[in-house]
């Protein structure tokens, strides 16, 4: 058990690399739909488990976690025509989940006084969560500005189908947020054509801020090490 608490950022890493190339496959491909859905619910629960600690914090992760996996469940049994509120309940619900883990973690490595190797890898985590959160904000504003994204010939089809949406909006956050970026899907109607290049700002702030902050810890702890007196003797 202690071992997993120690290496729980890189079981979380590596369950968001997963569910990534999961979400990659518009057609769910590699498990099937339900199956790829249960990963990703997983996939949250894990978020839940091992992000969240302070009692208020926890609430509204399992409030937003519950949400969102009653909501990811009931488009399987109810009629097409009951899809656009439950996209925009699911997407509401896991940007509040992985957008409330980015900052949690964010906070984390700020009051972080020793830094570890997993550490780092919670910082890693935090960036692609903040992927995540930008991929469901994207979502919401083509569910209420319907055309926010010119969408190429070979991305065009993913849109009719749920997990397709999804797909092509976890590949333009992913482009914008590593500044990458592709002319495959380029955003053409406000508010996206604004918070498309901000989320690219913030890709850059995020890794500049927390490198900082690591170094900075990490400096500062070979400067008590240094400074005591086993050190000086």
């Amino acid at each position: 058990m202690n071992s997993l608490k120690r290496h729980k950022h890189a079981i979380l890493l590596a369950a968001l690399v997963w569910v990534a190339l999961v979400h990659s496959f518009s057609h769910r491909h590699v498990l099937g739909p339900v199956l790829s859905d249960l990963t990703i619910a997983m996939m949250m629960l894990l978020v839940f488990l091992i992000v969240f600690h302070r009692r208020s914090s926890r609430l509204v992760a399992c409030i937003a976690l519950a949400t969102s996996i009653v909501a990811g469940g009931i488009h399987y049994v109810l009629p097409g025509s009951a899809e656009l509120p439950l996209r925009l309940i699911y997407h509401s619900a896991v940007l509040l989940l992985v957008g409330f883990a980015a900052l949690v973690i964010l906070r984390n490595i700020f009051e972080q006084h020793v830094v570890r190797i997993d550490d780092v890898l919670g910082a890693v985590c935090g960036y692609l969560l903040a992927a995540a959160a930008w991929s469901d904000l994207f979502m919401l504003i083509e569910i209420f500005v319907p055309g926010s994204f010119s969408v190429g010939p070979g991305f065009g089809a993913q849109l009719d189908t749920w997990h397709g949406r999804i797909a092509v909006m976890h590949y333009v956050s992913l482009g914008s947020l590593t500044s990458i970026g592709s002319g495959a899907v380029v955003p053409v109607q406000p508010p996206a054509t604004i918070l498309t290049p901000l989320e690219a700002v913030f890709g850059q702030f995020y890794i500049a801020v927390v490198v900082a902050q690591l170094v900075s810890a990490r400096l500062s702890r070979l400067s008590q090490q240094n400074g005591s007196p086993q050190a000086r003797t």
